[in-house]
């Protein structure tokens, strides 16, 4: 006897508590990382006109740059860890991947570099916004999931309720 793919169950098509909670925790987490790289340019502006040194390795007017910096790259792969359990779909793992790869990996690398190369300094910054922009479509991603998953459980709820109601009236 063969089963069609229809007849499958339903846990397989509908994600467990944890995933469900997983992803919830990666959206929220998501946004307030998106608000986490828009003050990290607040601080590298605060940084660059406070700047007290000849090389930027040493001016201690970006000491706040580098510890949200830090900060961002726990989040980063906290938010890795959130997508991998959530397995939501393979495009937000591989997202979530980049985005703690340009944090953790690209944005120390040009930092690091732009202290005796301009060009690579600038590219710190424009791994930045390229940060901002991966991070924002996540987290709106996220938050169009959150929003269809509720539309869902509230229109299973109403058609679960009509059918309830549809039973005491007319037995079977």
């Amino acid at each position: 006897m063969t089963t069609r793919t229809s007849e499958r169950p339903a846990a397989r098509t509908q994600p467990g508590a944890a995933r469900r909670a997983a992803d919830s925790a990666y959206g929220y987490l998501m946004a307030f990382f998106v608000l986490g790289v828009l003050f990290q340019v607040y601080l590298a502006g605060v940084g660059v006109f406070g700047i007290n040194a000849r090389k930027v390795a040493n001016a201690s007017s970006f000491d706040a740059h580098r510890a949200w910096g830090t900060v961002l790259m726990i989040v980063s792969i906290i938010l890795l860890v959130l997508a991998l359990v959530a397995w939501h779909s393979v495009r937000t793992v591989l997202a979530s991947f980049l985005l703690a790869l340009l944090v953790v990996v690209a944005q120390v690398a040009l930092a690091a570099a732009g202290d005796s190369n301009k060009w690579a300094g600038g590219a710190h910054a424009l791994d930045g916004m390229l940060i901002l922009l991966l991070s924002l479509g996540l987290a709106v991603a996220a938050w169009r999931r959150r929003t269809a998953a509720r539309r869902l459980a509230g229109d299973a709820a109403r058609s679960g309720a009509g059918d309830a109601e549809k039973n005491l009236h007319h037995p079977a």
